[in-house]
């Protein structure tokens, strides 16, 4: 068993496939994308763990997988020990209370017609938690807490009186009036610029150690999640490729997808071509079929026949460090 205990969420190989719109004409059919291949890892408590990957990774597909925004395909993911998929009336909404999302964009997860007050407050009367003016007093407490003070200015102020950070501070206030065990923040901050993004960054870092709430950090960006994140687990076309400790993943990433990531990552005081790593093919490969290693078509340190033939699951490089790539298990 982990040294950290047991986790508090469990991920075990589970696969999300879509199946986008066909039609007749010119005889299309429709097509199946694999959103997550066979995903597993754990999340435990007290840690903040970093899901990175770029655009259509499938980073925010596991969010709302986790929360139960839709349905796996096959899998388990379980909270506490316990299993979460197919939970159904009591015990969905115990699950809903102990588990909230932050979104991404804080323009469109407000409703433009709710006050602040009835947008934090809606969660409190959904679960029937205290009346009336205990329920005033938590939205007061969950206010202060991401800094919108004196909560008495923002109560009754709707989100277009609001700025983009000060919309995301509501988003996380109303996650957080319910006192959850576990808290997903989809990419909180790539709307915000860099000095408020800073400021949302205090208050999850405030979230975990004062409160300690468990966090998954989504995210686009490994500088990001080397601030915050104990660990990261890096995706890429709904695969993980590596996982392992924060500050072990970006000083000594092993997979040619996380060096290709830290290589996009600009360089103060070098020119824009200046590259550690040199990862990525300025053109991808062309392949015959959908198999083999999953980077392979990006890849330009890739094994011509290993890896166009053969996937590499994860394995241990290190403590508590896994890695996706044959060229980690030195056998080229």
């Amino acid at each position: 068993m982990d040294k950290r205990g047991k986790p508090i969420l469990e991920i075990e190989n589970v696969t999300k496939i879509y199946k986008t719109k066909g039609g007749t004409l010119f005889g299309r059919r429709s097509k199946k994308v694999t959103a997550l291949n066979q995903v597993s890892f754990d999340i435990f408590k007290g840690e903040i763990f970093g899901l990175v990957g770029e655009s259509g990774s499938g980073k925010t597909t596991t969010g709302r997988l986790i929360v139960s925004l839709e349905n796996v395909n096959s899998g388990k993911i379980s909270l506490d020990g316990r299993e979460i998929i197919g939970l159904k009336g009591g015990a969905q909404k115990e699950f809903r209370r102990k588990v909230q999302m932050i979104f991404q964009d804080p323009y469109q997860s407000l409703n433009p017609q709710r006050s602040v007050f009835d947008t934090v407050s809606e969660p409190l009367k959904i679960h029937r938690m205290g009346n009336a003016s205990v329920r005033r007093d938590t939205v007061r407490q969950a206010l202060k807490s991401v800094g919108l003070s004196p909560p008495e200015d923002f109560l009754y102020r709707y989100p277009h009186r609001l700025s983009g950070g000060q919309r995301q501070r509501v988003a996380i206030a109303r996650a957080m009036v319910l006192n959850p065990e576990f808290v997903i923040a989809d990419e909180p901050t790539s709307m915000l610029d860099a000095s408020i993004s800073a400021q949302i960054f205090n208050i999850l870092l405030k979230m975990r150690d004062k409160l300690g709430v468990t966090q998954m950090f989504i995210t686009h960006s490994l500088a990001a999640a080397r601030y915050l994140c104990d660990r990261i687990a890096v995706i890429y076309r709904g695969n993980l490729v590596e996982l392992g400790p924060a500050e072990e993943v970006v000083r000594n990433p092993k997979h040619p997808y996380t060096q290709a990531l830290i290589d996009a990552v600009p360089k103060f005081g070098h020119s824009k071509d200046a590259k550690r790593y040199r990862t990525l093919l300025s053109k991808k490969r062309e392949v015959a079929e959908d198999k083999g290693c999953v980077f392979f078509p990006r890849c330009a340190v890739a094994h011509e026949e290993r890896c166009a033939r053969n996937q590499p699951g994860l394995t241990r490089s290190g403590d508590g460090h896994l890695v996706g790539c044959f060229l980690s298990e030195s056998l080229f």
